[in-house]
């Protein structure tokens, strides 16, 4: 290598230099702002608040929200969304009950429908085997009513001849 007035090495170092610094810079990690949400939501200072919770926070610590500080507004804001999803898991604790509670419902209903699918499947059973009984019973008169006939008539053409 060269190393002089025209020499290469000085600007592959300024490169190198370059790129570590980059590659050092780009993997840092930086702490994640826990407001940020809120901050995006509500502005950095947090007073694009809505009214309604202007409202409640004026009800619950008897201040003006344009006369509160930071804290107090974030400390309100954090509360309510707490409060919120509490709300919110308990609802759907609710709902989940009364799903079951439904399920129920229709599972005793289909049992009750089966039962009674059931009763009426015995019954025609029943039904059928005493109209085959009765038709077995009329097969076996006319067959003896038809011996008795033959005999009938055995005995007639017997006297008969």
């Amino acid at each position: 290598m060269v190393v002089g007035k025209n020499g290469k090495l000085p600007m592959v170092k300024i490169i190198l230099n370059f790129i570590i610094i980059f590659f050092i810079l780009s993997s840092l990690s930086f702490a994640k702002n826990p407001d940020a949400r809120l901050q995006s939501e509500f502005g950095p200072d947090l007073v694009k608040a809505p009214f309604f919770l202007r409202f409640s926070f004026s009800k619950e610590y008897s201040k003006d929200w344009s006369e509160s500080y930071y804290f107090e507004r974030k400390a309100f804001l954090t509360k309510y969304e707490a409060d919120l999803a509490e709300e919110k898991r308990v609802e759907k604790i609710e709902a989940k009950a009364e799903a079951d509670r439904e399920k129920q419902r229709i599972s005793e209903k289909k049992a009750e429908l089966r039962r009674i699918k059931n009763r009426l499947k015995q019954r025609l059973a029943e039904e059928k085997a005493e109209q085959k009984e009765y038709e077995d019973r009329q097969k076996s008169m006319n067959n003896l009513v038809r011996n008795q006939q033959a005999q009938l008539q055995q005995m007639e053409q017997s006297i008969s001849h």
